[in-house]
């Protein structure tokens, strides 16, 4: 399974999605606020929604909050799936209120170098799963790469 998963464009997936979370954190109190100017038109408004800019907005703030607050609950609940180790190298890396250095999170996590990486990218992958952000390499590619590898193997055998 693993060998079918785009690493690298997974892991872009994940962090694209912790950014956004982070985003949605920062906003929680922020609305769009609806506009004070009216707007007039010589044209009668034909079907769909004609209700005044407080309404639009209202409705606007409606959808925003959903959207924010599912993509913050699916964070959360992908967060929580993870390992103890896991858990803590993504909340101190991903989720302090200043920006940490991959260092100093093995070092205060008591890890080796090759460990956090280690730890550090089955996190990526699980929270890709848990979100259902997988980005998966295309048939194509995966075929090219088996295709490689058995002509690798033929080549060692004569």
């Amino acid at each position: 399974m693993n060998s079918q998963i785009d690493s690298k464009k997974t892991k872009k997936a994940v962090e694209c999605s912790i950014a956004e979370f982070r985003m949605y954190m920062l906003q929680s109190s922020l609305d769009k606020m609806p506009t004070i100017t009216t707007q007039y038109s010589l044209v009668p408004p034909s079907g769909g929604f004609n209700g005044s800019s407080t309404e639009k907005s209202a409705l606007k703030n409606v959808d925003y909050a959903r959207k924010r607050e599912k993509v913050m609950e699916k964070t959360i609940s992908a967060v929580n799936k993870l390992s103890y180790k896991e858990r803590s190298i993504i909340t101190m890396k991903y989720f302090g209120k200043e920006e940490v250095y991959d260092y100093e999170v093995y070092t205060e996590l008591h890890l080796s170098h090759r460990q956090y990486y280690r730890i550090k990218a089955s996190a990526f992958q699980k929270l890709a799963i848990a979100m259902d952000i997988v980005v998966w390499k295309e048939k194509r590619e995966s075929l090219n790469n088996e295709l490689s590898v058995l002509k690798g193997e033929l080549e060692w055998h004569f």
